[in-house]
């Protein structure tokens, strides 16, 4: 009871605290994108559209050639709490200027935007939430859901827009919770998916008793944590302001976007990362809570057992910097690709064995090949992925931070795995 209370108070607290921060997000928003500059981003020749489904609107941006084929077609979802969309318009933009014949989709979380509402059902919640202040259990099993908002709910209206734009097949491209998505539909749906590159996304393996390791040490995403709206506020802003106890952006990163010139893209992914990851999820964070209590992270790493049965060919690609530690000696990031807390230690070679953080034991070169704009880290002889890659001076908003270098990895990859239609099963 005494527990419960003073959750109660901090969260009374925290409200309070936010709304005057809240106030002086948007000023530095309106300052930076309004009064400043205006986003270069809205310049790109996106193509705004919806797609109507079941009598409601399902918007989509598109760019590039419309009548490309289904091997130059990329469906791409971003993820959260920066907005879905907009998170995913510099990564495309990059495709774009790399390959103009390509027809780029990027697609909203299906039901996340304004047009739809929570309506709930008679079944309740499946996943808990958890108390940061104590890491006591928080019961939401009372708690009822709208199961369109789950993620494989959502997979089945992604099949359904792919079917109403006349798209038989595409190269699919997800981040974060976009990720997650997109593999039930590569479940569900394997006849029409070419490719699959998922970015900032655990995959096979997770240690229930690193959770233990919270908030100290964030490995994976703290799905319970986040389930409670409070709890992710003080999340998102210690992490992303204060940079404790993690630091989710990249050092590298941070350094070059504050000395970004007014007008440039640098600026405006800083703009999007730093102070509308503050706000923008907030029009959409309760059904985003509704996705949470319907899985969670150790249902999404079960379900991947059936992704790993299809022959799609699949790509990761990953912040290079996750798992450094940052200035004020805290780790960056929340996804190890490496040492103790390795997510992939069942497809990638470990290129710092038993390592809690980048350098504390030598790298293992043999294991990493360099590419002109990213890395590659060798795959063990009977993994899943087909390649892993590592994007330099990003870390989870890696199609963010470094868009440049993520463009050409899904490019080179997209090509290998149009390339392998030719013949083969699987990438090499």
């Amino acid at each position: 009871m005494i527990d419960r209370s003073l959750d109660r108070v901090l969260s009374i607290c925290t409200h309070f605290a936010f709304f005057f921060i809240d106030i002086y997000m948007h000023i530095r928003i309106a300052i930076r994108e309004s009064i400043i500059s205006k986003p270069l981003i809205n310049k790109t020749k996106f193509k705004e559209d919806f797609i109507m489904l079941d009598e409601a609107k399902h918007p989509f941006l598109e760019l590039g050639d419309v009548d490309a084929p289904p091997n130059k077609t990329l469906i791409m979802i971003g993820g959260i709490p920066t907005n879905p969309m907009e998170s995913m318009t510099w990564l495309a933009d990059c495709l774009n200027q790399i390959d103009s014949s390509l027809r780029i989709i990027i697609f909203n979380m299906p039901f996340y935007n304004q047009y739809f509402s929570i309506e709930y059902s008679d079944q309740f919640a499946k996943s808990n939430g958890e108390s940061l202040r104590t890491h006591r259990p928080i019961n939401h099993s009372k708690r009822k859901i709208d199961p369109k908002f789950s993620h494989k709910n959502q997979s089945k209206v992604i099949n359904s827009l792919m079917d109403k734009l006349n798209l038989q097949q595409a190269h699919l491209v997800g981040h974060d919770r976009g990720a997650v998505i997109l593999e039930n539909m590569c479940i569900n749906n394997p006849e029409k998916v070419i490719s699959y590159s998922r970015g900032s996304q655990v995959w096979d393996y997770v240690d229930p008793e690193w959770s233990k390791l919270t908030p100290e040490i964030l490995v994976g995403p703290p799905h319970k944590l986040m389930s409670i709206y409070f709890q992710l506020r003080l999340l998102l802003f210690s992490v992303l302001i204060i940079n404790k106890p993690i630091q989710l952006l990249s050092e590298n990163f941070i350094n070059k976007a504050k000395a970004a010139q007014k007008g440039t893209h640098l600026y405006d992914r800083y703009t999007h990362l730093k102070f509308k990851s503050q706000i923008s999820y907030k029009k959409y964070y309760y059904k985003f809570q509704q996705s949470l209590m319907q899985g969670g992270m150790y249902d999404e790493v079960d379900n991947r057992k059936h992704l790993k049965q299809t022959n799609i060919p699949i790509m990761q690609f990953q912040g290079e910097d996750e798992f450094k530690l940052a200035p004020n000696g805290c780790r960056i990031s929340d996804q190890p690709y490496f040492g103790k807390y390795n997510l992939f230690r069942n497809e990638i070679e470990d290129i710092y064995p038993d390592a809690t953080h980048q350098y504390e034991v030598p790298i293992k070169n043999e294991f990493i090949i360099s590419k002109e704009s990213y890395k590659e880290i060798k795959v063990k002889d009977d993994a899943t992925f087909s390649k892993f890659y590592l994007i330099p001076d990003s870390a989870h908003f890696n199609v963010i931070e470094n868009p440049e270098s993520c463009a050409a990895a899904v490019y080179n990859f997209i090509n290998l795995a149009n390339n392998n239609l030719k013949g083969e099963n699987n990438v090499t």
